[in-house]
């Protein structure tokens, strides 16, 4: 939701994905253009760029799959070279509201300039289970929390500036800025303001 709001404000510009996406996502874009091999990313020297232009491989199993190394330069390059916005998204928490990255998360190529990082305010005070956290087992460790124990504002902190947590795999020169969403009310705005004035201490 984020990822595509952010398109609509920078529209027009490209969204993709490193990893895989909701085929259901789709719908958020103006356009969307699935790519089988590089020869079929010539087609956007073709189009208007206009809205957001989603670009994914193909559809398997319900989920939009990303494109290979050398199409995604190619499409870096190309948004270069067009002045275009390159959105891409590394890492899925699968609709819930916190994570903390796997093993093999997130996928950041090493051309990215600023890394945006999300966090869902709404898990503030919830019990740390799977329903509100992807990864229990390692939120639980970076975020220094017990399952079944309440997540507080200090646990989302712990995990924004773990460097194996929500600055994994950061390019070293990118920008770094956290997201902080879902403050849906006076008093998570509010949370939210203390949870970034410790984020830049």
């Amino acid at each position: 939701t984020a990822l595509f709001q952010l398109a609509k404000e920078l529209k027009p510009c490209i969204v993709t994905t490193t990893t895989h996406i909701g085929a259901w996502q789709a719908k958020e874009a103006d356009q969307h253009i699935i790519i089988r091999k590089l020869e079929e990313l010539y087609q956007l020297k073709e189009i208007t760029f206009s809205g957001a232009i989603l670009v994914t491989g193909d559809e398997e199993k319900k989920r939009l799959t990303s494109l290979p190394q050398e199409s995604l330069v190619w499409l870096e390059q190309f948004c270069n070279y067009h002045s275009l916005p390159l959105l891409i998204e590394a890492d899925g928490a699968r609709r819930k509201a916190l994570k903390a990255p796997k093993e093999d998360e997130p996928v950041i190529p090493e051309f990215v300039k600023t890394v945006v990082v999300v966090a869902g305010l709404s898990a503030l005070g919830k019990v740390l289970t799977d329903e509100h956290i992807y990864n229990v087992e390692g939120f639980s460790k970076l975020a220094k929390l017990k399952i079944n124990e309440h997540i507080s504002e200090e646990n989302i902190v712990n995990l924004l500036k773990h460097e194996i947590g929500s600055l994994k795999k950061i390019p070293a020169k990118a920008r770094k800025i956290a997201l902080l969403n879902q403050a849906d009310t006076p008093e998570l705005q509010a949370i939210g303001g203390k949870i970034a004035k410790k984020l830049l201490s």
